[in-house]
């Protein structure tokens, strides 16, 4: 900076402005987020898994979270969903924070996700069909024709259709984490 007073001043809001701006961006962001995790903690005992981890997720992105066993990936989805609280942070989804919702309002936002699981969690007793049926039948007042499309649209988007009648144990591993998306996807 030099010794003209106005010229400081200029640089000074020109500086100030800048630094609008960028929050501004920030804020529109943090807006447009489906879901934003903000410094979240979290630790078993002296194992601190889940470090300051912040993320955002806009309409139309995707994100894969990798890392290796025991990294910490299941304990922040289910920060994200709301089972787990952490120690510090917080997860919002549409700009609800979850972990503090009221047991009504996390079941509504928890209703917004699919979630697949390692071990495909299909229920033995039911057909692939009515395994990719069964969230729609319970979160949804669809009525049974439009379920049935639904559950046809999602099982050739993961190409099962050919097995739709058959029961979990009759699908490989592969299929069974396919069917287990079709369901996530459903509702």
């Amino acid at each position: 900076m030099g010794d003209d007073p106005a010229t400081d001043g200029a640089a000074q809001r020109t500086a100030e402005q800048d630094q609008q701006l960028a929050h501004d961006a920030d804020s529109s962001q943090s807006r447009d987020a489906v879901i934003q995790v903000q410094d979240v903690r979290v630790s078993f005992g002296s194992n601190e898994v889940l470090k300051g981890v912040s993320f955002q997720v806009r309409r139309g992105e995707t994100l894969c979270i990798l890392g290796g066993s025991g990294g910490g990936k299941s304990t922040l989805l289910k920060v994200m969903i709301g089972v787990l609280t952490p120690d510090s942070g917080h997860a919002l989804i549409e700009g609800e924070h979850i972990c503090c919702a009221t047991p009504k309002a996390r079941a509504r936002i928890r209703r917004k996700f699919g979630v697949t699981f390692q071990g495909s969690a299909l229920l033995n007793s039911l057909t692939v069909a009515e395994n990719v049926a069964l969230p729609l039948e319970y979160h949804t007042t669809l009525p049974m024709d439009m379920i049935e499309t639904v559950v046809k649209i999602k099982l050739h988007q993961v190409d099962l259709l050919q097995a739709a009648d058959k029961l979990p144990s009759q699908l490989s591993g592969g299929m069974k984490k396919r069917a287990a998306v079709a369901r996530a996807l459903a509702l």
